[in-house]
């Protein structure tokens, strides 16, 4: 599954899913476009790629803002001439709290920057694929967006609007060979899930997940490899669940 000659774009990159995302990219052939808020961390992601015989730009984006998200990715287009993939990974836990405790400043920011975000990438690179004739896009979405969480009803709920975004997107450009999927992980070995309290945790990998650990990232990033590939090429509108089994009992 050699991507010769192929340019991807993933937001979130510095760290987490989005640096193992790119990680797999490259070592598949794909020219990589990093983007993040966290310069430092976005230059270290950068520079393994390359020591590692890869190829790799940057661009420092805060996704929740649209205008940076608009200017970035036509810079990028115009930078790069043609991108073949994206993958719309920036997000956030937030701060857990029952529901009728969420504070209004806890569920806009998790809003923002994990559902507006991806409106907003996906509404400009549509527009750079119709230009060049199709691609694929890979939007990060969760189990959460499948299910209810308990103390997390801002992220389910923006997960569930990733979904949305995925479907919609995927129906309405299928005919123009643009493909639109979703990746859907559940509690992985990243920064996101400091936010969930360690017995929580604890009581998942015992008695929720039937393979009794957390994920890792690079599990997650095969699977957009895969979905990005010729390999899926029927795939269109899907949201794959990585869980371990977590949601089969």
């Amino acid at each position: 599954m050699i991507e010769n000659n192929k340019k991807a774009l993933i937001t979130g990159a510095a760290k987490g899913l989005g640096r193992a995302t790119a990680v797999a990219l490259s070592t598949s052939g794909y020219d990589v476009i990093l983007t993040d808020i966290n310069a430092e961390a976005l230059a270290e992601t950068k520079q393994f790629i390359e020591d590692n015989g890869g190829s790799a730009v940057t661009y420092i984006l805060d996704v929740s803002d649209k205008k940076q998200i608009e200017s970035v990715l036509m810079q990028a287009i115009k930078d790069e001439k043609k991108i073949d993939a994206f993958v719309n990974n920036a997000g956030i836990g937030g701060k857990m709290a029952p529901f009728h405790e969420m504070k209004d400043e806890d569920w806009d920011r998790v809003i923002a920057v994990n559902l507006s975000s991806v409106f907003y990438c996906l509404k400009f690179q549509l527009q750079i694929l119709l230009k060049q004739g199709g691609g694929n896009i890979v939007n990060v979405a969760s189990l959460a967006g499948k299910k209810g969480v308990t103390l997390g009803s801002h992220y389910s709920a923006s997960k569930h609007g990733v979904i949305g975004l995925t479907k919609t997107a995927a129906v309405e450009y299928g005919s123009r060979n643009i493909r639109v999927n979703a990746v859907c992980p559940s509690f992985i070995e990243t920064d996101i899930i400091d936010t969930v309290p360690p017995p929580i945790l604890d009581f998942v990998k015992t008695y929720r997940v039937p393979l009794k650990r957390l994920g890792r990232p690079e599990e997650v990033a095969n699977a957009i490899k895969f979905m990005l590939s010729d390999d899926s090429s029927y795939m269109n509108g899907h949201s794959l669940v990585l869980d371990g089994g977590m949601d089969a009992g």
